[in-house]
């Protein structure tokens, strides 16, 4: 009931305009309700009464055989036209509202998987997560559309249709309801099965997109070590299973179709039976059984209609409960009820007893002390595992420490928006991450109203432009998916670029230059070296020679700070910073 609830609140700005669509719904059930009755007139009225003096309901006077058979004939084809019209408009209308709350619901899926902290992503398949926004949602128009404005357009029909024939025949009229207990058990009997199998179906399907996903975009690697038929086989196995599921699932709506439509049969079969008897009796007109019989279409139609209404929406309820169980998901780095303003200007960066540990139990980090002064330049050096990038991390509160704190200008990063803080630092990965645009886009993503110059002068100070300028509509070349058109150094100057662009205070960058060459790293440490000589700059790498530009460097072993000072000085301890760079080779 509470997925319900929440499922309504996303109406709830759009309910004059729902107001206005089921009033023209009544006025359409009501329109459909008239549509037999000129049968019965042809039939009691037209045909009794060939030699004409023909009396028609709501019309003054007697009409000849042709002439009422035109009257009637026009009144059928103008109620159906009518009800067509009305139904058209109230359909518009529903289907609309619909997908404006799914847009609401996908819009706030999205935008909160994006604010959720690292953690979370990292623990989950991003197709997963995809497959949520793009699937998942659409439960909320699925239950709306199909469930809630199918039930109350039933509703009208059953309780309309039950009057009119009550009306004309109380007997028949209860005995065409004799059915109704049993529909409702069957409903009770498949509800919980379709659901339970509509969320293993979501489940499996998200699974198979994950397996595409995965092959697709490795598909270099692939290639290179010949598992074309390895990721087959894999794809294979999950669609397999995908298969199983939906197979499960049909058959279970199959069986629940049959029993549904084998109760109202045997409803119908009764009530002509009955019929047949009262007309048979003088009680009924044939005009008045063929009405009867009719109206018991209609009032079929929705009962057939609400049991696959509630099998859809049990479904539905399986998917949108995927939707708020990532909704529900607490933030576990979040933003501060009254964040602090930070100052104007550069400001120091303070480590106070620091330490990470990750869900899984592994303690990355212990009591990290340090302080990086103000426009000051530190890299980060030590052996793999030894917590470099986590302790990078925590910055821009990808996440936040699990003991001790970090200062920046004297403030808690907790105490901090992420978007202030994250608005003054710039990032630059060991693999620049490129959207599939335009470089001018890639290089302004953090800037994007930057002008053209601003972002020609960044590229120029990164030594992109050159290459950029020969590339086929130079700024406007489209960089491809993850920027798999340029090289991985031209990528890297991109990356710089844009870090350029930005001019943040706090600039953090990430083994920028362990992927490239040995000549493409020597050209780009000397662009690093002058963009490290503005902001306040904490370089991590395992490049030892990168690490010697630096003002001061910090050398951690399994996530303690062993030792600090510049680069000649540690050499001269013959420390760990000395072990690291022998083991590099000198």
């Amino acid at each position: 009931m509470n997925v319900v609830f929440r499922i309504l609140g996303y109406y709830r700005p759009f309910a004059g305009r729902i107001l206005g669509a089921f009033l023209l719904l009544g006025l359409a059930t009501f329109l459909n309700l008239l549509k037999p009755w000129p049968l019965k007139f042809v039939v009691d009225g037209v045909l009794t009464s060939v030699q004409g003096n023909i009396a028609l309901p709501f019309l003054p006077g007697t009409w000849s055989f042709a002439a009422a058979l035109a009257w009637t004939s026009g009144a059928l084809i103008g109620i159906h036209l009518l009800w067509g019209a009305v139904n058209l408009v109230q359909t518009y209308a529903l289907i609309e509202i619909g997908l404006k709350a799914l847009l609401r619901v996908r819009t706030e899926l999205y935008a909160y998987l994006q604010s959720l902290p690292l953690r979370f992503h990292d623990t989950r398949r991003s197709t997963d997560s995809s497959f949520r926004v793009a699937y998942d949602a659409q439960a909320i128009q699925t239950y709306f559309n199909r469930g809630f404005a199918t039930i109350l357009g039933s509703a009208l029909t059953l309780v309309g249709t039950f009057a009119v024939m009550f009306r004309m025949s109380p007997k028949l009229a209860f005995l065409s309801l004799a059915v109704v207990p049993f529909l409702m058990l069957a409903i009770a009997r498949f509800a919980g099965r379709i659901r339970r199998e509509t969320a293993a179906l979501q489940a499996q399907e998200s699974d198979v997109l994950a397996r595409a996903n995965e092959g697709l975009s490795s598909i270099r690697v692939v290639h290179a070590f010949g598992r074309e038929a390895h990721e087959v086989d894999l794809f294979r196995r999950e669609a397999r299973e995908s298969l199983e599921a939906n197979l499960r699932l049909s058959m279970t709506n199959v069986a629940s179709t049959l029993v549904v439509g084998t109760l109202l049969a045997a409803g119908t079969a009764a009530l002509l039976w009955a019929g047949a008897g009262e007309v048979a009796a003088g009680k009924m007109t044939l005009g008045d059984l063929l009405v009867f019989l009719a109206y018991l279409g209609m009032l079929y139609s929705p009962l057939e209609q609400l049991s696959y209404t509630a099998w859809s929406m049990e479904g539905a309820a399986g998917a949108a409960q995927r939707v708020f169980e990532v909704l529900d998901t607490p933030d576990e780095v979040p933003d501060p009820g009254q964040p602090q303003k930070l100052p104007p200007g550069p400001g120091s960066v303070e480590f106070r007893g620091v330490g990470f540990r990750y869900p899984r139990g592994d303690e990355v980090l212990h009591g990290l002390e340090f302080t990086v002064a103000p426009g000051e330049s530190v890299a980060i050096v030590g052996g793999t595992g030894a917590g470099k990038t986590t302790l990078l991390s925590l910055l821009p509160r990808f996440y936040d420490p699990t003991e001790g704190s970090i200062r920046f200008h004297g403030i808690d990063l907790r105490q901090l928006s992420k978007k202030e803080l994250r608005s003054r630092q710039a990032l630059v990965l060991q693999e620049t991450v490129l959207l599939n645009g335009s470089v001018r886009e890639n290089i302004a993503y953090g800037r994007p109203n930057a002008s053209f110059r601003e972002i020609q002068l960044a590229a120029q100070e990164a030594q992109a432009d050159g290459f950029i300028r020969q590339l086929p509509q130079g700024y406007d070349t489209q960089v491809g998916e993850r920027g798999v058109m340029l090289s991985g150094g031209q990528r890297q100057r991109i990356g710089i670029a844009r870090a350029f662009l930005r001019d943040a205070p706090i600039l953090l960058l990430d083994e920028p230059t362990s992927a490239l060459d040995a000549s493409t790293e020597k050209e780009l440490l000397d662009v690093l070296g002058k963009l490290m000589s503005r902001p306040t700059t904490l370089l991590v790498t395992h490049r030892l020679h990168a690490a010697h530009r630096a003002d001061r460097i910090l050398v951690l072993e399994k996530g303690r700070l062993v030792e600090e000072g510049r680069g000649e000085e540690l050499l001269a301890r013959k420390g760990a910073y000395w072990r690291l760079w022998q083991a590099a080779g000198g």
